[in-house]
């Protein structure tokens, strides 16, 4: 029993003395590979930053490399452990088959993640439009894109519901036309009333000189004559304009004046009707 057992403990230690080096080696390739995966990742991202300007598509490599220079260290640390790798490979080519039909939406959003950095939609910073959400583009992901709502509410949505809804880049250009509605009471001095427009605009700071601005009659209503006013104005001012636009316009008219029609009733009494009866 005892002749067994030494046996057995010098097997061990011919095995354990023998399979150290591999082992220290393995795990050194891994340490080195996973600090080695994250510096070429940063130095890659940097690098296209700085060529393209773009921090989209250099975040996005940056994912991309570290998780395939990760992937080949693994590898090469089961080689180095005298795995046969290639019937490793064979077995996760396999698996990943199966795990692909498995994952297909997860297979969809990576694709469609691509797709947004390839075809350059939008970019880190723009402000864009999918669908009923509205908000800035915090990051694009390999699965998802994360937003940020004019509230500051954070909003995750999958790569392949943006690719595959439309999308409207509110600030891809430098300008934005804006169009306002006024309505007035047809007593009203409709003159008067564009003057006032008019110097509203001319004097407002976000109003751009051009494209000039447009002031004309929209419609005839049943009630009111629609008064629209076009301006141009820098995108990133779009939505504090049209806010102190309209409290421009109401207290001016309210000065001078103009009225803005509202739904309300008349009631007009016959009196001859009304003495008839009693």
């Amino acid at each position: 029993m005892e002749a067994k057992f030494l046996l057995l403990y010098e097997r061990f230690e011919n095995w354990f003395f023998s399979f150290l080096p591999n082992f220290i080696s393995a795990l050194f390739i891994l340490v080195v590979g996973y600090y080695l995966s994250r510096i070429l990742s940063k130095y890659i991202s940097k690098a296209v930053i700085k060529a393209t300007k773009d921090e989209t598509l250099g975040e996005f490599l940056k994912n991309v490399v570290f998780v395939a220079v990760l992937i080949l260290t693994i590898i090469t640390a089961l080689s180095n452990l005298g795995v046969q790798t290639t019937s490793i490979i064979a077995v996760l080519g396999t698996a990943g088959l199966a795990i692909a039909l498995s994952l297909k939406d997860s297979l969809s959003n990576l694709a469609s993640g691509i797709l947004l950095v390839v075809l350059r939609h939008f970019n880190k910073g723009d402000t864009i439009s999918v669908g009923s959400i509205i908000g800035k583009v915090d990051s694009i992901n390999l699965f998802q894109t994360k937003l940020t709502t004019p509230d500051n509410q954070i909003v995750i949505l999958p790569n392949s519901s943006i690719v595959s809804a439309p999308i409207i880049n509110v600030n891809a250009n430098a300008t934005r036309r804006m169009d306002l509605i006024f309505g007035i009471g047809y007593a009203s001095d409709l003159r008067k009333a564009k003057q006032i427009l008019e110097e509203i605009l001319k004097d407002d700071e976000y109003v751009l000189d051009e494209p000039a601005p447009v002031i004309g009659v929209n419609a005839l209503n049943s009630s009111s004559v629609d008064l629209i006013v076009r301006f141009w104005v820098k995108s990133e001012n779009f939505f504090t304009a049209n806010i102190t636009m309209q409290q421009k316009v109401k207290i001016r008219f309210d000065e001078e004046g103009i009225e803005i029609p509202y739904n309300k009733l008349d009631i007009n009494l016959n009196q001859a009707l009304l003495g008839n009866q009693q």
